[in-house]
């Protein structure tokens, strides 16, 4: 009887240390002029199939929809948002399981925004989500991001910016545990381009890495040779200090970027979690 106690001991324990964190831009929800309304059956599937204990989503700019969603595909969550979403009211959260994690304190940095006066810019905040491990009583600081978008001079020009804040922010909790996660638009990742390299330095020069060096996508587009098939890249990061690196059971994409394993598709072979959801997939790590 008291082996059988401690195996069920031993095995409750190790469950309760596992656990997961995601990032997800899910384009627009629920407002994309372009695409038109998200399918919220199939986001919700895929939330689901990507289901963490803590979860960044990003372009959340129908904030009444976005709780439906939650309460509905992940019941008993909670979640922090974000009051500044830039020039497309494209607003950030971190949702997680209560059950998991204790809600401690949260903050907009707006330095990433564009703002000098303490206000709402014209891009997206940082949102920090401090939140304490229940088994493990380890405090976590989250930080949201979603970056400037775009390839071009000034775009990257105000991202390297970012990047700059982001490595302040890193050198800011370097004594704590910092995860950094969500859309950083680092559209010369693939390429490994000035805007690639400018990232690599802040990620090496602060004692950081990203989880995407260990996955082949994040998301798709056009591309610039045209043609029929789509080109896949990675946008979308989950960034560790290295002294936690070595928890990290697991990385993986869902969505389109997991059923095509990567590879340049057409938007019909991408499927209806690309054409009516978001051209993003979920990116998901998992610690022992």
């Amino acid at each position: 009887m008291k082996f059988s106690f401690l195996l069920i001991l031993l095995l409750s324990s190790h469950a309760w240390a596992k656990w997961s964190v995601s990032t997800y831009n899910i384009r627009n929800f629920d407002k994309d002029p372009g695409s038109g309304q998200t399918n919220i059956a199939e986001l919700g599937k895929i939330i689901k199939s990507v289901q963490s204990d803590v979860m960044a989503f990003e372009e959340v700019v129908n904030r009444t929809a976005f709780d439906s969603l939650i309460k509905q595909n992940l019941p008993g969550y909670a979640y922090q948002m974000s009051n500044c979403g830039g020039f497309g009211k494209q607003n950030l959260a971190v949702v997680y399981n209560p059950k998991v994690f204790e809600f401690m304190s949260t903050v907009e940095d707006l330095s990433f925004s564009g703002s000098n006066n303490n206000s709402c810019g014209s891009l997206r905040p940082a949102l920090l989500v401090t939140l304490m491990h229940i088994a493990s009583k380890k405090i976590y600081t989250f930080g949201a991001v979603h970056l400037k978008a775009g390839g071009d001079n000034r775009a990257m020009s105000q991202r390297w910016k970012q990047y700059q804040n982001l490595g302040g922010l890193v050198k800011k909790y370097a004594a704590q545990n910092l995860i950094l996660l969500g859309d950083f638009n680092t559209t010369g990742y693939n390429l490994q381009n000035e805007d690639y390299q400018r990232f690599e330095d802040m990620l090496s020069g602060t004692g950081v890495r990203t989880m995407a060096e260990n996955i082949g996508c994040t998301n798709y587009w056009k591309g610039t040779q045209g043609g029929a098939e789509f080109q896949p890249s990675i946008l979308d990061h989950i960034v560790l200090q290295d002294k936690n690196v070595a928890q990290v059971m697991d990385v993986r994409v869902g969505a389109h970027c997991a059923m095509t394993d990567c590879r340049p598709a057409t938007p019909q072979n991408l499927g209806v979690s690309y054409q009516s959801v978001s051209d993003h997939c979920p990116v998901q790590v998992t610690f022992r």
